[in-house]
């Protein structure tokens, strides 16, 4: 392989591997009037014509012979490159068309078995249609050269743009996240998981559109023994399915994932501890600790809140079922957020809600013992004006009471993991003569509902079950509250 060190030679050698034609390089030689200058002024020439790339000049350069086109797609110049691959864009030689080809590292594919798992990769990829997924429409697995053409997307993917914004708006990052649960619903609509969610397989075009790439089959493959995998995702998924006893197949891991994504996009960090080492990356409890996002990003509106702790929920029957529910409670979140009609609600009950007669904040006790439940209900409460106390024990919130009767004006029992005990203790509140009359509302969980009739409700003792709107949330504790003051 002897480098190129001439004009003539540089103009032979691009003829030789069909990047240039005859007539095109005679079309440089015309311009320039002469032969007789430098491989520079000749290369340069032949980038400005748009003949050669600065790719192929560099491979020209060096006497290289290959890379230079991939079937019928010519390589233009590379766009991406990770630890088992790297993309390229390329032109279709037929069509004129412009494509992304994915081509399998010579290193990788020396390895026992990773042509077979990259052939499949794209052969499932081939099968998912859907806006939100890249599609692929050819594999090549023969000899050594291993690669695949999908569709070149104009834009860049959502771990540049995270690295250059550092922090988005909640509606952006809500509308992006909600393209990749939509493309995982499509997936999931065949049978397909993502297995590799992250930033870097979202690929977020010059129109805004988020679309998948890379559905992980070498994850779904592999199995991560003494903390060994091919990627940090890899791990995380094996420790989030070894913490919760999920199967691997389990569409709730992608879910998780996504809400992952989105609680660092609105909040400008990981909810994951980070770190290099594999065995503290499986932890259960770096699935468990996760800081309540209200926490540190309280401009975050209360329904995207509510979704993003909903999606990265440790257990996995309180996470959305299917991605298709995620989807559609953040179009909602999106929707009241852009309309404005959360914020003006929230101003309005400033005047009228949570404060009172007085102009002090009334004082609302909230009994929870889900962080991320109580995260968002204090979120929610404050909003609109009220001191909110909360406690994840019944019993204290009772001896509360006892000790000092103007604790609170009003309390959310909310039986989530508290269960049965949210039940006793709020029918409790209505027997016991410091609290019989105050108001009081119970929040029970969807899986909770047949608890409703056990529930001693009255005017200002009210119950509500899962699924609510938040704004009937606060409307029950409005309702509760007017009706004592009615009464007395």
């Amino acid at each position: 392989m002897s480098s190129v060190t001439t004009a003539e030679q540089l103009s032979q050698r691009a003829q030789d591997v069909n990047i240039l034609t005859e007539h095109q390089a005679q079309s440089a030689w015309s311009e320039l009037g002469t032969r007789n200058v430098d491989l520079d002024t000749f290369a340069q020439v032949l980038v400005r014509k748009g003949l050669v790339t600065n790719y192929q000049l560099e491979r020209l350069k060096k006497g290289q012979r290959t890379g230079f086109f991939y079937g019928k797609y010519k390589v233009l110049y590379g766009v991406g490159s990770g630890t088992f691959a790297r993309v390229y864009r390329a032109v279709d030689n037929e069509s004129g068309d412009v494509f992304a080809v994915k081509v399998l590292r010579a290193s990788v594919a020396a390895e026992p078995g990773q042509t077979d798992l990259f052939r499949r990769e794209g052969e499932l990829g081939m099968t998912l249609k859907h806006p939100n997924i890249v599609p692929i429409h050819e594999v090549y697995s023969k000899g050594g050269v291993h690669y695949m053409v999908m569709d070149f997307v104009e834009g860049r993917n959502l771990r540049e743009l995270y690295k250059v914004r550092k922090k988005f708006a909640p509606i952006e990052a809500a509308n992006i996240i909600a393209d990749v649960v939509a493309g995982l619903n499509g997936a999931f609509q065949v049978g397909v998981t993502h297995r590799d969610l992250k930033m870097s397989n979202v690929l977020v075009s010059s129109d805004g559109r988020a679309m998948l790439v890379d559905f992980g089959l070498a994850a779904l493959e592999e199995e991560v023994a003494d903390g060994e995998a091919a990627n940090a995702r890899a791990i995380d998924y094996a420790g989030l399915e070894r913490a919760t006893g999920m199967r691997k197949d389990d569409t709730r891991s992608d879910i998780f994932f996504a809400g992952c994504m989105l609680y660092q996009m609105v909040s400008g960090r990981p909810p994951l501890s980070e770190t290099r080492d594999r065995m503290q990356r499986l932890q259960k409890s770096r699935y468990q600790e996760i800081p309540p996002l209200g926490s540190i990003a309280p401009e975050v509106p209360a329904p995207l809140v509510m979704a993003i702790s909903k999606a990265i929920e440790f257990d996995p029957a309180r996470r959305y079922q299917t991605p298709a529910e995620m989807f559609a409670d953040l179009k909602l979140a999106i929707k009241r957020a852009e309309s404005g009609a959360e914020a003006k609600k929230q101003d309005r009950a400033v005047g009228s809600e949570g404060l009172g007669p007085d102009g002090e904040p009334r004082k609302l006790m909230i009994v929870e013992s889900s962080i991320k439940r109580q995260d968002v209900l204090r979120e929610l409460f404050k909003r609109n004006g009220y001191r909110v106390l909360v406690t994840g024990d019944p019993e204290r919130a009772l001896d509360r009471f006892r000790s000092d009767p103007a604790t609170a004006e009003i309390v959310v029992f909310c039986t989530g993991e508290l269960g049965q005990s949210a039940l006793e203790m709020f029918n409790h509140f209505g027997e016991e003569t410091a609290t019989r009359d105050l108001p009081a509302v119970l929040l029970l969980d969807e899986a909770q509902k047949s608890w409703k009739p056990h529930a001693a409700v009255a005017d200002h003792r009210r119950c509500l079950a899962m699924p609510i709107k938040l704004r009937e949330l606060r409307e029950a504790v409005v309702l509760s509250r007017t009706a004592k003051a009615t009464a007395t």
